[in-house]
């Protein structure tokens, strides 16, 4: 991973308004921290998630905290800081609110604490950041092509 980054308006071209990114992120995390306060959909009625190896509500933090990492990587973009660190950021980010969601829901009589799901919000947040990593090399990598 290289650290070297150029100015961002050289590698991204337009952008979204840095607040109506920030405003983004903020709906991405009420959203997750919605369905993590009541019960999720098809709760009682699904166990199984696609291909009907890993229960539903583990699809379900994978995905939810892999787009909010991606999401929130994307706000950071035009921060002007190495990558590497840009990434550790957003990974210690998401798994941070993981965590607070997970310590939100001990308090709750409707909803259960879970570790596993920290170490799954976790794994999430990893597929997110990597995607985003890779998402922003081809982009790089396009860019000085043109």
């Amino acid at each position: 991973m290289s650290d070297q980054r150029p100015h961002p308006a050289a590698t991204t071209g337009p952008t979204v308004p840095f607040w109506l990114r920030v405003a983004f992120v903020l709906s991405v995390f009420g959203t997750l921290l919605y369905f993590s306060i009541v019960p999720a959909p098809g709760t009682g009625s699904v166990s199984q998630g696609p291909f009907g190896v890993i229960p539903y509500s583990m699809w379900l933090h994978v995905v939810g905290y892999m787009g909010f990492a991606i999401v929130l990587g994307y706000a950071s973009d035009p921060l002007e800081v190495p990558q590497s660190q840009l990434l550790f950021g957003v990974f210690v980010f998401t798994v941070g609110c993981g965590v607070a969601v997970e310590l939100l829901q001990y308090t709750l009589p409707t909803r259960t604490f879970s570790v596993l799901d920290m170490l799954v919000n976790a794994v999430g947040a990893a597929i997110g950041v990597t995607l985003w990593y890779l998402f922003s090399r081809l982009r790089e990598s396009g860019r000085r092509v043109q």
